[in-house]
């Protein structure tokens, strides 16, 4: 499994501007940025998950209308946590992964706004599986409450099949979506479902989560 793939794939779904959601006039980029969900050092010390990257990706949008055109700037934030895991004889492969992303509610013309606000849980994971190749996310099995951020969170459950190591594998794919701090954040968590107490470890990474978009 390449986690950077993972990232590029549920990327998709984060906030992409149109033209339907309103006309907002000045000469300035209008800007907009999400604070980066992270999880904590001694949470992945504890579940054995290392960060790979936390990275911003920029989505630049022109409104036009009555000959005047603006543009809107969205910074969203993203990171990968990884953790190596013994597959028998496929050998030790980085195949447990945690993606967290950030995208940040934007506010024109008195109006507020993100894709990510009106999507279901099912309809994030129908765009991930359509950009990863080699994913398929099943039926879901069950859905559980999990504190993270401060407040309980609707984490998903549903099991899939994922390529791993050259090789077709039985997966488990969790994810979540909240607002947090005027940031809408999603978590994404695949991992062979041939790990025991690999849920816990996802749970234990939600819980040790930290956030502050700086907004009150």
């Amino acid at each position: 499994m390449s986690a950077h793939r993972v990232v590029a794939a549920v990327a998709v779904v984060l906030l992409t501007v149109t033209a339907g959601c309103g006309f907002i006039t000045g000469q300035d980029a209008a800007t907009f940025s999400a604070s980066p969900a992270t999880v904590g050092d001694s949470t992945q010390s504890d579940t054995g998950y290392e960060e790979q990257a936390v990275e911003a990706s920029v989505v630049t949008r022109n409104f036009s209308a009555a000959g005047q055109t603006r543009q809107v700037e969205v910074t969203n934030q993203q990171a990968r946590y990884e953790r190596a895991v013994d597959l028998g004889p496929l050998g030790s492969q980085r195949a447990a992964v945690f993606v967290t992303f950030a995208s940040p509610e934007v506010e024109v013309a008195t109006r507020t706004f993100n894709p990510i606000a009106d999507m279901s849980t099912r309809e994030v994971l129908q765009q991930f599986q359509s950009q990863y190749e080699g994913l398929t996310v099943g039926d879901r099995v069950e859905e559980r409450s999990v504190r993270a951020l401060g407040s309980d969170r609707t984490l998903e459950k549903y099991e899939g099949t994922a390529t791993i190591g050259g090789s077709e594998m039985d997966v488990y794919v969790h994810a979540a979506k909240f607002k947090h701090d005027g940031d809408y954040v999603v978590t994404v968590a695949i991992y062979p479902q041939q790990l025991d107490g690999e849920e816990e470890n996802v749970v234990a990474l939600m819980g040790g989560m930290e956030h502050d978009s700086g907004e009150e």
